[in-house]
């Protein structure tokens, strides 16, 4: 009587312990359940009349609690857990009671198996002391006064939230077999002796859930192999498959209802470089940034997709060519913010190609097809983004033939520069030359930059390019400086020179190989080849600076950011963009513009020369000005080497004018 009198003490010593946990904002309904629990079983204790029901109230009630400590320490509890804590109980449960147990060890030990297995096996601190708490007040009275101390102390335990183990591992399995294996045992031994009916019915509740474990996971494992078959693995977005996928079903869609959809294909400009030269890792980091950039300016019904490599899918549920073109540029404005990789900020532009349902095609590989040729138009045309027109998928096939032929043309030598001359505007001397690199395909005759250039940059060649160009510039008006003709030659960088800190010993090498003074070579860049990453160009050019090689501004006016650049890179020369030049003569607006380009070229201390000259009054007002230097057709078109050394004999021996621009030679 006095062992259940202090049973009883110490019971609801614990209860209120409990209670004063929950009262204290500390998992309020977890340690209400557990006092209630204590409390029932410091009634057991007392009164001997109900003890039983008691018992078993009381480990429901703690169990209970635990278990909702595990969800609250455990965010992650899926349907496999449930169920794992199912079978746990009920074959733990049906064993005890199958070995002749009290009902409330029967239900402790089922419910220490089903909240560990809650928990995924992976208990909180708190978790498993209460569970032995209710252990204790299973096993008896004397117990059960440790089983209060046990889960008083666990309500004022420090309650951290875990990481969920994993669904399956060894420890889940070694469980899951032991709890079926305990179940058909019990049911099998049934058949040949007497087991109660409570027993059976657990037993068979434990296979039940199995089965339905086993089916639910058949069922997951499918749908995350088809998730993953669908997603790319790199940025968390639908991969190609997704794409046509989603595409066939909005096809499908659309005819139905006689509507519109839009396609999108999204290609990085330059990302190769960036591969290139800054290292694979630097590229996966920038396309990780992509996916939610691009996201935050869609709407809930479009999708986006990533095609692989540098290109994106985007598919406008309605969509139409205005709302696509508009989508374009809010994508490339958001892709025109910097990145940041490893501690640089990079800038990368992107071309848009746009195919429209049912206009273009009625076929989800159709518009893909269709998508791509303007997307490669786009970049072509250096435009941004393009809609796709049917004149122009003749230029699609061109291009992938192209594309095979590039990469011998440089070994087969089929590449050639011709010079496009610079002229002083106040005396007509021409100082230097611009080399301009053209490919003489055996069937397809000579082409210029624009049909090939854009293939280079793509088939990662950029960089021979400009080692080829530099070489045989040098190695071309190197020969004409020995033959007594004073003569500077200008050679253009692409954006993956501007990245490549080793281009200055490069150049340097050729310099040395060829004998060619480094003031007599000008290295001229772009401005959308600057805007890649402004740092490291600032970085390469100062370099190249450094070893006494002049650096131009090309294309002044026409890319992003000028007078930033102006500020940040250290250039000799500027050259004023040949679109303001052409018709400066016409247009007062043009001739505006030029007129302050060139003031503030010469405030900066800076050569200025104006590009795409093509009338004696467009030099008589550049003269007018105090330009510097011109070039354009007024004075020749571009030139190889064996017709510039006449012309440039030519050129010495005309008269001299005394006003006005110079007569020039034919070339």
């Amino acid at each position: 009587m006095l062992l259940d009198l202090a049973a009883g003490v110490v019971l609801i010593a614990g209860s209120v312990a409990c209670a004063a946990a929950a009262f204290l904002g500390r998992e309020r309904l977890v340690w209400l359940l557990a006092a209630a629990g204590l409390a029932c079983a410091a009634a057991a204790a007392l009164l001997d009349s109900a003890h039983e029901g008691l018992a078993v109230a009381s480990c429901v009630l703690v169990t209970a609690g635990a278990g909702l400590l595990v969800l609250r320490l455990h965010p992650d509890v899926t349907r496999l857990s449930w169920l794992d804590a199912a079978m746990g109980a009920s074959s733990t449960a049906a064993l005890i009671v199958a070995l002749g147990a009290d009902p409330a060890l029967a239900v402790a030990v089922g419910g220490v198996a089903g909240v560990i297995a809650l928990s995924r096996w992976n208990p909180a601190f708190p978790v498993v002391v209460t569970l032995a708490g209710v252990a204790g007040l299973g096993a008896g009275e004397a117990p059960a006064a440790v089983a209060a101390l046990l889960v008083g102390g666990a309500a004022w335990l420090p309650a951290r939230h875990r990481t969920p183990g994993p669904e399956f591992s060894p420890v889940v399995l070694s469980a899951l077999l032991a709890f079926a294996t305990i179940a058909l045992t019990l049911l099998t031994v049934g058949q040949f002796a007497e087991l109660s009916d409570v027993t059976i019915a657990l037993a068979i509740v434990t296979v039940l859930t199995g089965m339905a474990r086993a089916g639910l996971t058949v069922v997951e494992r499918l749908r995350e192999s088809r998730h993953q078959a669908q997603t790319d693995d790199l940025t968390g977005l639908g991969n190609r498959r997704y794409l046509v996928d989603r595409l066939d079903d909005a096809v499908a869609s659309c005819a139905e209802r006689d509507g519109e959809l839009a396609l999108l294909l999204v290609d990085l400009d330059g990302f190769k470089e960036l591969n290139d030269t800054l290292g694979h890792h630097a590229g996966d980091q920038v396309l990780r940034q992509i996916g939610p950039r691009l996201s935050s300016l869609l709407r809930e019904e479009d999708t986006l997709a990533r095609l692989g490599g540098d290109e994106f899918a985007v598919v406008l549920v309605p969509g139409d060519e205005t709302t696509a073109s508009a989508a374009g540029l809010r994508l490339r404005s958001a892709l025109e913010q910097s990145f940041e990789v490893g501690g640089i900020r990079v800038h990368i532009d992107a071309s848009v190609g746009i195919a429209i349902f049912p206009h273009h095609s009625r076929a989800a590989l159709g518009l893909l097809q269709r998508a791509d040729v303007a997307m490669y138009e786009a970049k072509r045309m250096r435009t941004g983004h393009e809609v796709y027109l049917p004149e122009r998928d003749r230029h699609s096939r061109d291009r992938l033939a192209l594309v095979g032929d590039l990469h011998g043309a440089l070994e087969a030598g089929e590449l050639v520069l011709h010079y496009q001359p610079k002229a002083d505007v106040r005396t007509g001397a021409v100082r230097g030359v611009e080399a301009l690199v053209r490919w003489q395909h055996p069937q397809r005759g000579l082409l210029g930059p624009g049909h090939f250039l854009p293939l280079v940059e793509q088939s990662e060649l950029t960089r021979a390019l400009t080692a080829f160009v530099l070489d045989r510039a040098l190695v071309e008006i190197g020969e004409l400086r020995r033959a007594g003709i004073d003569l500077g030659v200008a050679v253009n960088l692409g954006p993956a020179d501007l990245l490549d800190l080793g281009l200055p010993s490069e150049i340097q090498r050729i310099l040395a190989l060829h004998g060619f003074e480094p003031a007599n070579l000008r290295l001229e860049v772009s401005e959308d080849a600057v805007v890649a990453d402004l740092e490291r160009t600032v970085e390469v050019l100062t370099c190249l600076r450094e070893i006494g090689v002049p650096i131009a501004l090309d294309d002044f006016g026409a890319g992003r950011s000028s007078l930033v650049h102006l500020r940040e890179l250290r250039i000799d020369e500027l050259k004023i963009d040949r679109s303001f030049v052409m018709r400066l003569a016409e247009d007062e607006r043009n001739a505006a513009i030029t007129h302050s380009i060139v003031d503030l070229g010469h405030r900066l201390g800076l050569n200025v020369v104006a590009e795409g000259v093509q009338s004696e009054a467009a030099w008589t007002r550049l003269a007018e000005w105090g330009c510097d230097e011109v070039q354009g057709h007024l004075l020749s078109r571009p030139m190889t080497a064996a017709e510039l050394d006449p012309w440039l004999r030519a050129v010495a021996r005309r008269p001299v004018k005394r006003s006005g621009p110079p007569v020039w030679p034919a070339a």
